[in-house]
């Protein structure tokens, strides 16, 4: 079945390279199709214990597909072995770690499944260590569904040893206009603490319905640890480099900003592994990206290099966010509508309520694709809570549309502190670290 999907993907693949129109354009038609929903929300189903930023980046599975088709023909066989296994493929190809796990056969068959009035939950794989695991799911319904989600999912030990949950993400609801009887996805666990148990409960709810099913799991590989305590320089901003843990779902770099720096660095851009042969492992492209604090310790995640073992290996940087301290936060009074404070750009405007949230305007040349709000906190420092984010494009003003659901606000709640997980400000340079 795989042989005769693949040629079918060629096909295309083959159609679509000869359609005269210039990348630019197709990356402006798919950003302008994905946020065409401007009011809609775009709600994150992540869990977390500890301060955590990611983007978690929309898969354009028909766009994907017609770009080359690289598997080797050892994958190519043991994807045609596994019923099911072309599905999973297609979740993890954006992900170069995942796919040579894969590859490498360190991914598990599992096959074990629970089933409830018509609805049938099945673990069919999973890729772990000792730091998390990636669960990948199938439910099946005796009745076409047009929407399917979880409502809750929880993982435990089936001897009881605790564990230190960092974060989790099991998605968001998958939907159909005709109606679907199968369903697949990816659940995603990871851990505070290297875990040790090898069985597990995993207790999944749907539609008010609970569904238990047990898990096992395979040794885990050993991580792969380098010390580095080195320091990156970006426009006179200092990233002090501490070490780099490469689990086989991704890899962990641990760095920590220098105290008298003058600006706040947001988010890395571009932090990549690359040996010596130029083959990159880059930011995780559908998931958490980092955990940490953006002006003191920080874990940053990138793809996995586990699986190859390069003679040389550098860390790579030439771009990151960043924004002054001085102006670090967006304050703003929801009674009079006014931006009281904001980083130098005046780049947010517009501030009104619309369709029961926060609205802004963000003024940029180029679009940019992050949801850019963190915690928000009232007068009195007390944390605020977001029910959810929403961004979108609006074209005809040239401008990115950003909402925050927020819960009723009273006048002495006012002004409103908003921190930022990302920011349309740059610095650049050019480091680059072996660390093997």
């Amino acid at each position: 079945m795989f042989e005769r999907e693949k040629a079918q993907l060629n096909d295309l693949k083959k159609e679509y390279e000869n359609i005269p129109i210039s990348l630019d354009s197709i990356d402006q038609a798919i950003l302008s199709g994905f946020q065409k929903a401007k009011t809609e929300e775009r709600k994150s189903r992540i869990k977390k214990k500890r301060s955590a930023f990611g983007f978690i980046a929309a898969a354009l599975l028909l766009i994907g597909l017609f770009s080359s088709i690289k598997i080797s023909p050892a994958l190519a066989n043991y994807i045609s072995e596994i019923p099911g296994m072309e599905k999973i493929v297609s979740m993890i190809r954006d992900d170069k770690g995942r796919m040579a796990a894969v590859e490498k056969k360190y991914y598990q068959k599992q096959g074990v499944s629970d089933e409830k009035d018509g609805l049938k939950v099945t673990i069919d794989g999973t890729i772990a260590d000792e730091m998390g695991m990636v669960l990948f799911y199938s439910i099946e319904s005796k009745e076409k569904l047009k929407e399917v989600m979880f409502d809750d999912v929880k993982i435990r030990a089936k001897d009881g040893t605790a564990l230190d949950e960092a974060y989790n993400s099991f998605g968001d609801a998958h939907s159909s206009d005709k109606g679907e009887t199968k369903f697949s996805g990816e659940i995603e666990y990871f851990f505070e603490v290297p875990i040790e148990a090898k069985e597990y409960i995993v207790d999944l709810k749907i539609k008010d319905m609970n569904f238990t099913i047990n898990l096992k799991l395979n040794e885990f590989k050993k991580k792969k640890e380098y010390a580095v305590q080195q320091t990156m320089d970006l426009e006179g901003q200092k990233i002090n480099i501490e070490k780099v843990t490469i689990y086989p779902l991704r890899a962990v770099v641990k760095l920590k900003m220098n105290d008298e720096n003058e600006k706040y660095i947001l988010q890395l851009d571009d932090l990549r592994l690359v040996d010596e042969n130029n083959e990159v492992w880059g930011n995780i492209a559908n998931g958490i990206t980092g955990s940490g604090d953006k002006d003191t310790e920080r874990e940053v995640y990138l793809q996995s290099n586990y699986f190859k073992e390069p003679k040389e290996l550098y860390l790579v940087l030439n771009s990151a966010q960043a924004i002054d301290k001085e102006n670090a936060v967006i304050v703003v009074d929801t009674e009079k509508m006014k931006i009281l404070k904001q980083p130098n750009g005046n780049k947010l405007r517009n501030l009104r309520k619309e369709d029961g949230q926060l609205v802004f305007d963000l003024h940029t040349k180029k679009p940019f694709r992050s949801a850019i709000f963190s915690t928000i906190t009232d007068a009195q420092g007390k944390e605020i809570e977001v029910s959810s984010q929403s961004m979108g494009t609006e074209e005809e003003k040239g401008t990115t549309r950003l909402g925050i659901e927020l819960p009723p606000i009273d006048r002495s709640q006012n002004p409103l502190t908003i921190d930022l997980s990302f920011y349309p400000e740059w610095i650049k340079g050019n480091e680059k670290i072996r660390i093997k």
